[in-house]
């Protein structure tokens, strides 16, 4: 036969208020002094220890006209209601960090080489500063997901290289800076001033295993039929590529200060689209740790746009 009794009896009807007016009783040993440091009626707190006794089924306190004391169950009671209560406070605690984005985990996406664009890092240096409860943590993803972990949603944010490339995204401007073609210092292009739209046709353009798209389009091949060079997939062999003549890109100023040993010139183009580095996040879901790490960009970039 089961014994079903309840192995704490009067357990279940315990609220956290009743061990707070319990502690406050315990430490002034006063109903008067209590109930002003509880802001509450005097009458109104000595029913709810009552209760508390009635429900635990012990005196919690000796009364008398001239004083009161804990009797020896009251004493044992307030070891464990101190923590029970301070146990309470820090979970609340906890809920509203994570709410407000103070704690809890963040995966960081990045593309190959916008890890090491400064703004990215101090985004990322500054978040981590200021919300020391936070874990961070972050990956990089190499040029055949330009999405950088966020299409498959095994990152909660990334630093991409603009235009979006996959639906359901929505983005903050951390960089935007003209395109200019990076070129070994040998190539017939590399001392020019500038270049015109029109003039890259013929160029053998490096590229990448991600899916076709105005992604792949933007940074690696020019309109029309041409030369094209080899397949890459992170920054290193871009630079690696283009410093041995095999094949030429796009990039940004701010992107080539990774590379200030790289055997690679610039070009300016003229009639191009701005390039960006965006801040990107998936629109189907809600964080308060992404919109968090959000504010801590825009704080950090305020010229950042949507």
């Amino acid at each position: 036969m089961n014994d079903e009794r309840d192995p704490t009896p009067g357990l279940d009807g315990i609220e956290l208020r009743q061990m707070r007016y319990f502690l406050a009783v315990a430490d002034e040993l006063n109903f008067t002094r209590a109930a002003e440091r509880l802001h509450l009626a005097q009458q109104a707190l000595s029913a709810s220890i009552r209760r508390l006794e009635d429900q635990l089924g012990v005196a919690l306190f000796v009364r008398s006209t001239r004083k009161v004391e804990l009797t020896a169950a009251g004493e044992v009671l307030v070891d464990g209601a101190r923590a029970v209560v301070a146990a309470a406070a820090e979970a609340v605690e906890r809920v509203h960090q994570v709410a407000e984005g103070r704690s809890g985990r963040i995966t960081i996406g990045f593309s190959t080489a916008a890890g090491g664009v400064p703004v990215v890092r101090q985004i990322i240096r500054t978040f981590a500063e200021e919300s020391p409860g936070v874990d961070i943590r972050t990956e990089e993803h190499d040029f055949s997901d330009p999405s950088a972990g966020l299409a498959d949603a095994s990152v909660d944010v990334a630093f991409i290289f603009g235009p979006l490339p996959v639906e359901g995204l929505a983005a903050v401007t951390v960089v935007r800076e003209d395109r200019v073609l990076a070129v070994r210092p040998e190539h017939t292009v590399a001392d020019r001033e500038f270049l015109n739209a029109d003039e890259l046709r013929d160029l053998p353009w490096l590229r990448v295993p991600a899916p076709r798209g105005p992604w792949p389009t933007f940074w690696f091949r020019s309109e029309g039929d041409g030369p094209v060079g080899p397949i890459i997939k992170t920054a290193d062999e871009w630079v690696t590529a283009i410093e041995a003549g095999r094949g030429v890109a796009f990039t940004m100023p701010t992107v080539m200060q990774n590379f200030t040993t790289a055997r690679i010139k610039v070009v300016p183009v003229a009639g191009l689209k701005p390039a960006e580095v965006l801040l990107a996040w998936r629109t189907d879901r809600s964080d308060a740790l992404v919109e968090a790490f959000v504010r801590a960009a825009q704080a950090v970039a305020p010229a950042s746009a949507s």
